[in-house]
């Protein structure tokens, strides 16, 4: 797609006037430009600096900061998929989304608030969590705004729990509750990358009552099965009525990738995909209409040469990609 306007006001920063370990940093040293209305932005990166939800290890309310600081490496075009990003996107720091950090249900408002002014503006919003509990109010923006999406999920967890400790909401249940609500489909949901031992053998019951699609880690490294999971996706996504094609959704879980690659996080789950695996299987969604995405569950505190961080960058950049070959 073109840029809605002069993509020359949108560009990153040059890196041979204002070197990248310089300036305040901003995701990808793009503008940073909080109030989008009237300023024709095609995506908007938003921070959230969230972990309220988390029931194991704290600290993805860092992640926003770190992955920001890691993108000072992230550059203008995509060799792999041949696509001049800045050139067919307009893209802004939006900043980062007011929280709470101690009241989740609070900032789940927030989250929605700030998503559903980002397309007002006729934006997408790529968001930089935080926990994975920001799911849910994304996807309540994101189901006012284009109706039930398809969810296209890198996670080590199914994310379908059913509370714990008695609280309804925390970052392992918000496809749960997104289906409750009527915002996803089961038959929707295309889980990549699950794997690890359960509490119990019920656990599964749900995702088979739902119908989601799963490709755990062991069918992940059968290529024949993940080639027909991803023609899977592809079939879906093409079949929206009147030749249209059905918005996606993009989450990524970086505990989705092992943690010899990614080791802050904060439910590590050992056997995962490598980090250029992970890469890999993000460019397979090109051609689909990406209508959002994040990446989540970086925790900073956890990680080790900034390994954690890099890939987060890394995975925006890929988000951005393919909403430019769009």
């Amino acid at each position: 797609m073109k840029p809605s306007s002069s993509p020359a006001d949108y560009r990153p920063k040059n890196p041979l006037v204002s070197p990248r370990f310089g300036d305040v940093a901003t995701f990808n040293r793009l503008p940073y430009l909080p109030d989008l209305k009237g300023k024709q932005v095609d995506v908007a990166i938003l921070g959230v600096p969230f972990d309220g939800g988390t029931s194991y290890r704290p600290g993805a309310r860092f992640a926003p900061r770190a992955v920001r600081e890691a993108s000072a490496l992230n550059r203008n075009f995509h060799p792999t998929l041949g696509v001049q990003v800045y050139d067919q996107l307009n893209v802004v720091d939006g900043g980062d989304i007011s929280v709470n950090p101690l009241n989740l249900q609070a900032t789940f408002k927030n989250i929605e608030k700030r998503v559903r002014e980002v397309h007002e503006a006729g934006a997408r919003a790529i968001l930089v969590g935080g926990d994975h509990s920001i799911l849910l109010p994304e996807l309540r923006a994101i189901h006012e705004k284009f109706g039930k999406p398809i969810l296209v999920q890198f996670d080590a967890h199914t994310d379908t729990a059913d509370g714990a400790w008695g609280e309804k909401y925390h970052h392992g249940t918000p496809v749960r509750r997104a289906i409750e609500e009527g915002l996803l489909s089961g038959s929707d949901i295309y889980q990549i990358g699950i794997r690890g031992p359960l509490t119990a053998a019920d656990q599964e019951e749900y995702c088979r009552e739902q119908k989601i699609n799963i490709l755990d880690i062991d069918a992940f490294y059968d290529l024949k099965k993940r080639e027909q999971f991803f023609h899977l996706i592809h079939s879906k996504a093409s079949k929206g009525g009147k030749g249209k094609r059905r918005p996606v959704y993009l989450t990524f879980d970086v505990d989705g990738v092992d943690p010899a690659y990614a080791p802050g996080t904060g439910t590590p789950v050992v056997g995962g995909m490598t980090s250029r695996e992970a890469l890999e299987s993000v460019r397979k969604l090109r051609g689909l209409s990406i209508c959002g995405a994040n990446v989540v569950e970086i925790s900073p505190p956890y990680d080790h040469a900034e390994l954690t961080s890099l890939l987060g960058a890394a995975l925006v950049f890929e988000f951005l990609s393919l909403m430019a070959l769009e």
